[in-house]
């Protein structure tokens, strides 16, 4: 390592400077102290590793757009027919590789995703579920948001089910957007694996049975800060056996295949219900969706006698009203 010696004259504003960072040698010169300058040469060195990435950074951002033009000029080259669908999926396939590309310029945490990506991301986790999803986007980099951002994303716009509750609001928007005033709800149960999860925004616990009130469920029943009582619910109360499910599904007499049925809600049941309960809730359904304009005309399940009974004594009710 080299050392530089230099004269400087005396400037007051200097003085404690040199003081403090230099050796003072005989003849009147000066001498940067040799730890100081192995940190001024990591510093500089740390400056070019910096300005080096920056410049390669810069280098990749252009050949990506390059590429990209490239790409589009390309895809735009072939003869496409004239079918809605092959244009809208070109369109699709357009955006989709353009934002990959924006964000392979970029550190992971400043990634940003168009609307239609996001769509295309939350319709890959409701079809094909978490781990289908995980796969995809570990192997796309850039290509797709993660889980946290998802589920913001999915709560905003109301896709997001809390077990127990009816979703009477998401129902009147749907009957607003589709335009229809009489629907079918359908109710089934189904088994599930013994599972119980959390959910962190409501403090819920997920995978006991839920009670029912008069037929209908009780919401956010499991809801503790107390280790011990989580505890007590895992040793003495028995996991959900089965999902039950209620659906809408609207009737449009100019077009009844045009909408798909939404789903009201889902909660987890241990199969310890009677048919005066399947009553009692269809009976505070039908009030509650004609609140959300729309008149349930029918209920529609399987053939467990429990439903059977209760649709016996509920067709006086739904004749009269």
């Amino acid at each position: 390592m080299t050392y530089f010696c230099f004269s400087i004259k005396k400037y007051k504003e200097l003085e404690e400077i040199t003081q403090r960072a230099c050796l003072h040698l005989g003849d009147g010169t000066i001498m940067l102290k040799p730890g100081l300058r192995l940190d001024f040469d990591r510093f500089m060195r740390a400056l070019h590793a910096t300005n080096n990435q920056n410049c390669n950074q810069e280098t990749t951002a252009n050949l990506n757009d390059a590429f990209f033009s490239f790409f589009k000029k390309l895809i735009k080259s072939f003869h496409f027919g004239e079918n809605d669908d092959t244009k809208n999926s070109h369109s699709f396939l357009l955006v989709f590789i353009e934002n990959i590309f924006s964000n392979l310029s970029k550190n992971n945490n400043n990634y940003r995703y168009s609307e239609h990506v996001q769509l295309f991301a939350q319709s890959l986790h409701i079809f094909d579920g978490r781990n289908a999803y995980e796969f995809v986007r570990l192997n796309l980099l850039g290509a797709i948001p993660d889980l946290s951002t998802l589920d913001d994303s999915l709560g905003k716009t109301g896709t997001c089910i809390e077990e127990g509750i009816f979703r009477y609001n998401i129902l009147q928007n749907h009957q607003k957007s589709v335009g229809y005033d009489i629907a079918v709800c359908s109710e089934d149960a189904t088994a599930v694996i013994k599972r119980v999860s959390y959910n962190s925004t409501t403090n819920t616990f997920s995978g006991f049975p839920i009670s029912l009130k008069h037929g209908i469920p009780c919401s956010r029943q499991f809801q503790t800060d107390s280790f011990d009582e989580l505890k007590s619910c895992f040793e003495n109360k028995d996991k959900t056996h089965y999902l039950n499910v209620h659906m809408v599904k609207p009737l449009i007499a100019s077009n009844p295949y045009s909408s798909s049925p939404l789903l009201l809600a889902a909660y987890g049941i241990n199969n310890n219900f009677k048919a005066i309960d399947v009553l009692n809730r269809w009976i505070w359904m039908f009030k509650n969706a004609r609140q959300s304009n729309v008149r349930i005309v029918a209920f529609a399940t399987d053939c467990d006698p429990r439903y059977l009974l209760a649709m016996r004594l509920a067709t006086g009710f739904f004749w009269k009203n």
